[in-house]
This record gives C-alpha cells, sequence and structure tokens, in this order.
C-alpha cells in the first residue's frame, strides 16, 4: 500500500488511481461488449432475412435461363446448406386504399416455409387458387391495413405492348399472410410471390434473377463465395451478404474502432495519476531514497521498487475494472430486466464477449501502466545519495 506522507497516512490520490483505471478499462470493455452485442444481433437478423450469398447476371434486369446442371455444381459445393432459383424486382403494390413501392421475391413455392421468417398472420402458400397468392412483409402489411384474404394489385414497372400500346404489366393477387423477418426494412419493402406468378407478371417465360446460397455457418462464406466463382460461366456473378450490406456494417466497425480510440485516450488519461501519484511518491522520500543509496541500494534496486509500486496500484485497478465488468455484464444480461423501447424489434440488450478484444484492451492498458512507471522510476534511481540525505 502506498503511504502518501511522512506520517504514513493513506494517499486518497492511490485511491484516485485505483478507481480512474478500473473504472476505464470497465467502461471500455463492457460498452465494447455492448456494441460487439448489436452487431451481432444485426448481422443475425440481416442474415435471417437476405441468403449469404447471391448468384445473379452482372447486368441485373436481364433474365438468367435456368441451369440445372450449375445449381446442382453449386448444391455439391462443401457447406453449402441450401440454393433456390429466385426473381427480384421493383414493382407498386396498389389496395383500395393506397398505391407503394416494394420489391417482390419470387420464390419456389415449397421453399417458402424453408425460410428463417415467422407467420404472423394467414398460411403460408399450399395449393395456388385462381388468384396469385402473395405473402407481405409484416410491417409492410400494417402499413397498408392488409389481412389475409383481402385482394392487392401488383403492377410491373416493365410495359408490353397492347390494343392501347405500351401498358403496365399487373397481376391480381390474394394476400395469403403476412411474414416477419425480425428485420425492420426487410419486412416493410419485401413481397414474396411463388416462382411462376413472378415469371409470368415480369414475361420473364422461365427466367430468373438467379439464385439465392445459404451455408453451413457465416465464416464459410469467403470459401464457399471463391467456389461459386470459380464455376459461374460468363456474365455471371456472385456476391456475399457483405458486399450488399457493406455501408450498415463498415459503419459499426468504424463506430467500435472510433469508440476504442477514444476510451484508449480515457485509460491514458487515467494512467497519468499513475505517474503523478509516483512522482509525488519520489518526492516525499527523497530522505529515505537516499539512506537506501547510503546503506549500498544500487539504481537498479530503487528503481525496481517503484516499479513494482507502480504496478501493484496497477494490477488493483485492472482488477477494479475486471469486478466492474463482470458486475455490468451480469447485471445487464441476468437481473435489470431492462427493455428497449417497442421501436425496436430486439428489446432486449444483447451482450457479446469477445475474448480478443478482451485481451486487446487489458494488453494495451498494462503496457502503458508500464511506461507510465518508468519516468518517476527512473528520476528515484538517478537521485543524489548526498543531497537526499542533506535535504
Amino acid at each position: 500500500m502506498l503511504r502518501g506522507t511522512e506520517r504514513g497516512t493513506f494517499s486518497a490520490m492511490t485511491l484516485f488511481a485505483w478507481l480512474a483505471i478500473g473504472v476505464g478499462v470497465g467502461a471500455m470493455s463492457s460498452l465494447l461488449s455492448v456494441m460487439y452485442g448489436f452487431e451481432g444481433a444485426l448481422k443475425e437478423k440481416v442474415l435471417n432475412a437476405y441468403p449469404h450469398i447471391l448468384v445473379g447476371a452482372k447486368e441485373s434486369l436481364k433474365p438468367i435461363p435456368p441451369s440445372v446442371e450449375m445449381e446442382s455444381k453449386i448444391r455439391a459445393l462443401p457447406k453449402v446448406s441450401k440454393i433456390l432459383p429466385y426473381i427480384q424486382n421493383e414493382m407498386i403494390l396498389q389496395t383500395d386504399k393506397k398505391s407503394v413501392g416494394a420489391v417482390i421475391w419470387g420464390l419456389p413455392n415449397k421453399s417458402m416455409k424453408e425460410l428463417k421468417f415467422k407467420l404472423r398472420e394467414g398460411k403460408w402458400p399450399e395449393d395456388l387458387g385462381q388468384l396469385a397468392p402473395v405473402m407481405v412483409g409484416s410491417e409492410l402489411g400494417h402499413r397498408l391495413g392488409l389481412i389475409p384474404g383481402e385482394q392487392i394489385k401488383i403492377i410491373s414497372p416493365l410495359e408490353k405492348s397492347g390494343a392501347l400500346g405500351l401498358v403496365p404489366q399487373s397481376l391480381i393477387g390474394e394476400v395469403a399472410g403476412l411474414f416477419a423477418s425480425g428485420h425492420y426494412e426487410f419486412d416493410e419493402q419485401y413481397v414474396l410471390l411463388v416462382l411462376e406468378d413472378a415469371q409470368e407478371l415480369l414475361g420473364w417465360g422461365d427466367g430468373l434473377s438467379g439464385w439465392q446460397i445459404w451455408v453451413d455457418s457465416l465464416e464459410d462464406t469467403p470459401k464457399v463465395l471463391s467456389a461459386v466463382k470459380e464455376i459461374l460461366p460468363e456474365g455471371l456473378e456472385a456476391k456475399s451478404w457483405e458486399s450488399f450490406n457493406s455501408a450498415l456494417f463498415q459503419s459499426l466497425k468504424l463506430e467500435q474502432y472510433s469508440m476504442f480510440s477514444i476510451l484508449v485516450f480515457a485509460i491514458l488519461i487515467a494512467v497519468m495519476n499513475i505517474v503523478i501519484t509516483l512522482t509525488m511518491n519520489v518526492s516525499h522520500k527523497r530522505k529515505n531514497i537516499g539512506i537506501l543509496r547510503a546503506l549500498g541500494a544500487t539504481q537498479k534496486q530503487i528503481r525496481r521498487i517503484f516499479l513494482w509500486q507502480g504496478g501493484f496500484m496497477g494490477g488493483v485497478g485492472l482488477t477494479l475494472g475486471a469486478f466492474l465488468t463482470t458486475s455490468f455484464v451480469v447485471y445487464v444480461k441476468y437481473l435489470s430486466g431492462y427493455q428497449l423501447p417497442e421501436i425496436y424489434y430486439d428489446r432486449t440488450i444483447p451482450i457479446e464477449i469477445r475474448p480478443i478484444s478482451l485481451f486487446l484492451i487489458y494488453g494495451v492498458a498494462t503496457i502503458l501502466i508500464y511506461f507510465a512507471t518508468l519516468y518517476p522510476a527512473s528520476q528515484a534511481a538517478k537521485m543524489s545519495t548526498i543531497e537526499a540525505i542533506r535535504e
């Protein structure tokens, strides 16, 4: 324990140094754990809605002829769990009251149930009746006031020639149900059609926009993407989930790096308390240092005393930081019961602890503490024995 004065009273600056390091390290670990938790939750929701890999034409507006051979080759690749042909196009939904833009996904009828979507109302299309069954995103359906069984008109921006010239192609469908992917923007924009109905609406015959590919694990995506690119013929391209959500996840990464940098400065300021405390301690203990030198203590031994003293202060601070981080995680995850406002799909605060991140935080803090002790320890070691005793 440090002694702040000749009388041996406990130094308040030592306590402040412990608290500053503990709070700084604890705040950084806790905040980054929450940020990683939100990133992981968002990534999970995005990938519940979107496929891991999309294969399509380089000129996206042109349909692709179906290829059973290529589809079989992709399905045979290691780590590929599912592949679906699909059609995607922007269209207009029209009800008796409103008209809004939406993105249409045309998928095989039996494959819709395989998606990780929750059925909110109605049922998934089974037997195709006279009207095309339409599955509407829950947020879009609520905005339009749709209920299962209601008729809806889908208007394609692609025109076809008729008796009155070029007219938009349209389709009258029946709302089969409302689905929820867990991703707000997807549920507000997307509508599912049976693949054959989408092809008829666009006049593509048996043409496709491409194929949706899912892999066993998110970490397998880069390897599978490279393997898929080797199979594709000229004119087709493959993109991973990272490319069509790059802006979102890059902004999250930038936010994490910025927050880490800011909190490093906060820890640096906390570490400066060690420098100040040790410097004052060296000043107060000049006479004692002189006596130790007169009794034969070397400069190396004096330096080591203050290095151990600074290390002890830093160790107590880091231990306090670990305790604060653990307390925060346990409280938020198991005890608080706090919920975010209803506008958020996931109303609980997600927590994700990454060991590499914690190792980096405590490693950086340890290095800063070590360098903080060098200056006062060197000053103590260089002190003149005669001058110290004389003072």
